[in-house]
């Protein structure tokens, strides 16, 4: 038996000490809970089948009579099978808790002594030496004491925990310090004071809006923050109204959902959906209007169903739209793997071909959250004043079909569907909550868009514009009557949809409309057999033409366009024919309906019971996930390290307490983002300046408990934003159609609006670590030389380092000393220190004649591009 075979089989037997005849617990995740539970106090010799079974490897064991477990895995079995007769959970760590002063093989030494020191607790011929029976009071207080720590149960319900009691309650501005306080005290931490108000101000500015603050605004604050107390949460109250915001805030969430332009080769859709930048701008909308972030996710799941005929919040479906794929399966895929990690932060694609290997999710639950999102599919539909939909129109989500059925993969394979039985909708049965779908029946816009009035209008514009085109006076009769048909077309199918398709008036209706189309086909007909003479008449002449010049592809070519003419002619003729035949038959009520995209008249509901039950309160996994990334941009490090792991194979929280806390206060303030960035931001936690004590760095080295505000560089959208903001280049205009990646070195709107997708990415932004298009729910950091090259080299720079010298000089008027304090203040947001103005003057007086007289403005403009390649400058401090 080879070494993977060997590791399977005994990682499955392991497992089955601990309930092989339940398939509750029986799974490998629970070997991952029992590694959980001891954490560092489990040794790797205790980490093996050997703790539970006989032998320490299965070694071609095909059951457990072939590998059999130890006194120690048997009392773990029997007690897991009491727990759940007496319906109890059967968890690992309550288990080991109540065997925990057990003596499984009878040798004198409790279970949790065994195992804290390292020896088998069920093999009663090892058992702790003296040296380790010595450490046994200390390791058991110290494992006592860590088990006594906030429980981090994050697929329980959030239940908000007390706010912590501290010695330094007055360092603390809100109940966030108090957590992290208390983790200070707890490690003998010394925390950092509070940041300069420059800084602040900056780091603030950044984090909410993503722009530099202005000189001016620099110098209002330092002067307000004087004698107003309140002066920094004045300015955090115009951050959040600012309608950057949205834009910043936008671009982090367009990570995690995986915001992408539509990819194909050549004019090949296969990714995402044309258009999609509609969804990106409701993102920047919603977020400046502060919806709640509850109804943002059941938006942007389910908005076809919610709000059908609100064509305004049918954009968040975008989210739905982007998943798409040319290839079907690929694509429920995706949507299953990446709204569970996006929203739920746990990671159910991974229980497609067989039960999930660290959490309690079964196979068959992977395609009941595949059968939620079956029956949808994607579509555009049109905007006011743009009647072609490949020009523009808004891709969105929609039910293509209510009765789409999914099929078990056997081993997760697709082409070894079981078509025994469908697999009806479903949620993972551990997160409990409630999935109850109702069937949502759709207006009659949803189902026939073309009814919209806008639309309608804009059908009726289209063809008085095609009669005021008209040069001739048979081109303007046809399209008069066109447009006749148009509005009787209109009133017709205003009856019928009221349901009226028998009465009087709809036969006077009806056979109107046939009178007006036969009228319409005989005028149209004439006016293609007068424009055909013509066309022939021209080709007539042509062709003479040619025959005098004696060229024989001219000849070729003429004689080709004439019999053309002619054919044209001639079916021109036989219109004219038909229609003269159609005006003289008797008139009924069967005229022609417009052509119009028709759609189910009823969405099957699955989307939208989903997305109600991912954002009730009691579901446990939602806020938490919402807070962990909302932290994450604050403070460049998540609470929970894996952002979309929240399960067994992911990291335990470093303070799960406040994580706990700030999910429960997010759902108290009604899902309100605003909110709870008003709320990190002011507190002592995120006001801290960014050094600290050495000794600190020996206890907590990456500051991981918070006792300073850890540096981060900017990312790349934002140092591009701000070369073009401080020297008052950039665009504010907000929203709008993708604009291409290559025009990234010369458009002035901000990066947010160019075009990001597979093979179509901004260089600049990618070379600082920009997002990756598959997907980047947290993004990686490096440290590169084409960095420095792109800052130093780029035509972005440059421009920038032109025009911002141009715009000081203006307003120093020659004062070097002047000069020098503007660009720091513009670019770095602070003031220069002694030794920096010294270098700098040094450096503008360096290409004068004796050191004298005046800089010229190429060396004006050096200094500035040498002030953004400046590490102050791409650092969030």
């Amino acid at each position: 038996m080879n070494g993977l075979n060997r590791r399977a089989i005994c990682v499955l037997l392991l497992v089955s000490a601990w309930g092989i005849c339940t398939p509750a617990w029986a799974n490998p995740a629970n070997r991952r809970a029992f590694a959980r539970y001891f954490g560092n106090y489990l040794s790797e010799s205790m980490n093996s089948c050997g703790t539970c079974h006989v032998g320490k490897h299965a070694e071609g064991a095909e059951s457990l009579d072939d590998f059999p477990h130890n006194p120690f895995g048997t009392q773990l079995r029997l007690e897991g099978d009491k727990l759940s007769e007496a319906n109890r959970d059967p968890e690992i760590a309550l288990r080991l808790k109540l065997l925990a002063d057990q003596d499984a093989d009878g040798d004198g030494f409790s279970n949790l002594q065994e195992i804290l020191v390292g020896t088998a607790p069920g093999d009663k011929t090892k058992f702790p030496d003296a040296a380790a029976v010595q450490k046994l009071k200390t390791l058991t207080a110290e494992f006592s004491e860590y088990q006594n720590r906030y429980a981090w149960k994050p697929f329980q319900t959030v239940k908000r925990p007390e706010v912590p009691l501290v010695k330094d309650a007055d360092w603390a501005r809100n109940p966030i310090d108090h957590f992290i306080a208390a983790g200070h005290e707890q490690k003998g931490l010394k925390r950092a004071g509070e940041a300069a108000p420059s800084i602040l101000l900056r780091r603030v500015s950044l984090d909410l809006v993503g722009l530099n603050p202005t000189p001016e605004e620099i110098r209002a604050f330092l002067k307000e923050s004087e004698t107003n107390p309140r002066a920094y949460e004045e300015v955090v109250d115009r951050l959040l109204a600012h309608p950057a915001y949205g834009e910043r805030w936008g671009r982090h969430w367009m990570d995690v959902w995986r915001y992408s332009d539509w990819a194909g080769y050549k004019d090949a859709l296969r990714v995402s959906q044309r258009h999609i930048w509609h969804w990106r701008d409701w993102i920047i909308e919603s977020l400046n209007a502060d919806k709640g972030y509850d109804q943002m996710v059941v938006e942007m799941l389910a908005a076809d169903e919610l709000k059908p005929d609100d064509w305004d919040t049918l954009r968040a479906t975008g989210f739905l739209a982007r998943n798409y794929h040319a290839v079907r399966d690929q694509w429920m895929d995706d949507v299953v793997k990446h709204t569970s990690q996006a929203f739920l932060g746990i990671t159910v694609g991974c229980a497609k071909c067989h039960d999930h290997m660290y959490d309690p999710i079964r196979q068959d639950e992977y395609y009941q959250m595949r059968a939620v999102f079956e029956t949808y599919h994607v579509r555009t539909d049109r905007v006011e004043g743009v009647l072609d939909t490949s020009e523009n129109g808004i891709p969105r989500a929609y039910d293509k079909s209510v009765t789409a059925k999914t099929w078990f993969f056997e081993k997760g394979d697709e082409r070894r569907p079981v078509k025994d039985k469908s697999i009806p909708p479903g949620v993972p049965k551990f997160l409990g909550g409630a999935y109850e779908v109702q069937p949502v029946s759709l207006p009659l816009v949803a189902s026939q868009p073309a009814q919209r009035d806008f639309v309608k209008q804009d059908f009726l514009s289209q063809m008085r514009g095609a009669m005021e085109q008209a040069k001739q006076p048979e081109q303007r009769l046809a399209a008069e009557s066109a447009l006749a048909v148009l509005e009787a077309q209109f009133a017709i199918e205003e009856m019928e949809a009221a349901g009226d398709k028998k009465s009087d008036a709809w036969k006077t209706a009806a056979k109107e409309l046939v009178k007006l189309q036969r009228e319409a086909a005989l005028k149209e007909a004439h006016w293609k057999l007068t424009s055909a003479v013509e066309k022939q008449e021209q080709a007539k002449q042509t062709l003479a033409k040619a025959e005098k010049g004696k060229k024989k592809s001219a000849i070729s070519k003429a004689k080709q366009q004439f019999k053309k003419a002619e054919q044209a002619h001639k079916a021109a003729e036989k219109s004219l024919k038909k229609a003269e035949e159609a005006a003289q038959a008797k008139v009924t009520t069967k005229y022609t309906p417009r052509k119009q995209p028709t759609y189910p008249k009823q969405s099957s509901g699955r989307r939208l019971a989903f997305a109600r039950w991912l954002t009730d309160r009691n579901n446990p996994l939602t806020a938490r996930v919402a807070m962990n990334h909302i932290w994450l941009r604050h403070f460049g490090q998540p609470i929970v390290p894996t952002v979309n792991e929240f399960g067994g194979n992911g990291r335990e929280p470093t303070h799960p307490a406040l994580l706990d806390w700030l999910a429960a206060e997010l759902m108290k303030r009604n899902w309100s983002m605003k909110e709870m960035h008003r709320l990190i931001v002011t507190s002592a936690t995120y006001r801290m300046a960014g050094t600290g004590s050495k000794a600190n760095s020996k206890i907590d080295p990456d500051n991981l408990y918070l006792w300073k505000k850890s540096a981060r560089r900017m990312e790349g959208e934002i140092v591009r934003d701000n070369l073009l903001s401080i020297p008052g280049r950039l665009d504010p205009q907000l929203g709008g159609p993708d604009i291409s990646n290559e025009q990234a070195q010369d458009s002035r709107r901000k990066s947010i609006y160019l075009r990001h997708a597979h093979e179509k990415l901004v260089e600049f932004v990618q070379i600082f670590d920009g997002p990756s298009v598959s997907e980047c729910y947290m993004r990686e950091t490096s440290v590169q030389p084409h960095q420095a090259l792109a800052l130093a080299n780029s035509k972005l720079s440059f421009l920038a380092s032109e025009a911002l010298t141009a715009k000081i000089e203006q307003k120093t008027t020659g004062d070097v000393d002047a000069f020098i304090e503007e660009a720091f203040l513009s670019i770095i947001s602070r003031l220069p220190n002694a030794e920096e103005k010294k270098l700098c003057r040094e450096f503008l007086f360096d290409g004068t004649e004796g050191g004298k007289g005046t800089p010229s403005q190429d060396q004006f403009q050096k200094l500035i591009t040498v002030l953004f390649n400046h590490n102050d400058f791409v650092t969030i401090r």
